[in-house]
């Protein structure tokens, strides 16, 4: 499991003053690839690289500014050359209410400690997310095993969530 902390940018709203759809994938795409530098994965593996073959998006409510959120990755499936991984889209609980509180993270900007006007409570679900990730072969792009790292990462996280424990380190 591996969690991005993301602060809500006044950019990312859109003409109706909310959280663009296609900005909360950005931010679930930020996560994975912070999960992926972690592991160090390009160094691990230079003859192949990762492609989304899928995706999907489920949205249960909508994200105002400011507004600090937790993505959280969790391994699903674990194929040959590909992984499902889920994402879930919250409030972080880091400080109260959906209201920018708590540090800048690298990459984000600081929000507000003002309270936030649409009332979001810490925690609060907005988004589920699920994506299948699979490696090729840079030059014939053809599907080829996983990296060794992120198997056993896959497999770790997996182990640890049938388990009931977590372990914000894979």
């Amino acid at each position: 499991m591996h969690t991005a902390h993301v602060n809500v940018r006044w950019g990312d709203l859109d003409a109706d003053g909310h959280v663009n759809n296609a900005t909360i994938l950005a931010y679930v795409e930020e996560a994975r690839m912070q999960w992926a530098a972690r592991l160090a994965l390009q160094r691990c593996s230079p003859s192949l690289r990762s492609v989304v073959a899928g995706q999907a998006c489920t949205y249960h409510a909508s994200i105002g500014y400011p507004a600090r959120l937790a993505v959280t990755l969790r391994c699903g499936h674990i194929g040959n050359s590909s992984v499902g991984l889920v994402f879930e889209v919250r409030d972080a609980e880091d400080g109260g209410p959906s209201t920018g509180a708590g540090g800048a993270t690298e990459g984000s900007t600081e929000g507000s400690t003002e309270g936030s006007a649409d009332g979001f409570t810490a925690g609060h679900h907005y988004a589920t997310a699920a994506i299948t990730w699979v490696w090729v072969d840079r030059l014939d792009r053809r599907p080829r095993p996983m990296p060794p790292t992120l198997r056993a990462a896959c497999t770790a996280a997996f182990t640890q969530t049938e388990s009931g424990t977590s372990n914000d380190e894979l």
